[in-house]
C-alpha cells in the first residue's frame, strides 16, 4: 500500500501539473495595425512548422502577412479568437502588435 506521504507527495505534483501556463502577453504598439501582429516562436520551433500548425488550427481568417530571416516568427492578420488562442499557445515565445514605424519625425510648416 501506499504511504500517506506519497500519495499526499503525488497530488500536489499533479495538481502543479494542472495550473494552466501563463498567458503570452501582447506588446502594445504606438501606432497598431489593427488586427495585425507578429508572432515569434520558441527556439525549439521551426517557423514553417509552426505557422502550418496555426493554419489549421485557427480561424479562416487567419493569413500569414510576413516572414523573415532574422526572426523564428511571422507576421499575420488574426481575428481576436485568433489572439486568444495563440497567448495560451506553449511553443509562442512572444506576441507584438504590427505597427507603424517612422524614421523621422514629422514636421509641418
Amino acid at each position: 500500500m501506499f504511504s500517506k506521504q506519497f500519495i499526499a507527495a503525488a497530488l500536489s505534483v499533479l495538481s502543479a501539473l494542472a495550473v494552466p501556463s501563463p498567458l503570452v502577453p501582447v506588446k502594445r504598439s504606438k501606432n497598431p495595425i489593427p488586427g495585425r501582429y507578429i508572432v515569434t516562436f520558441k527556439d525549439h520551433i521551426k517557423r514553417d512548422a509552426g505557422v502550418s500548425y496555426l493554419a489549421g488550427n485557427l480561424s479562416s481568417q487567419f493569413k500569414s502577412t510576413h516572414k523573415w530571416d532574422i526572426l523564428n516568427g511571422f507576421a499575420g492578420d488574426f481575428t481576436d479568437t485568433d489572439l486568444d488562442l495563440m497567448r495560451s499557445d506553449p511553443n509562442i515565445m512572444f506576441i507584438e502588435e504590427d505597427g507603424y514605424v517612422y524614421t523621422q519625425a514629422m514636421v509641418t510648416q
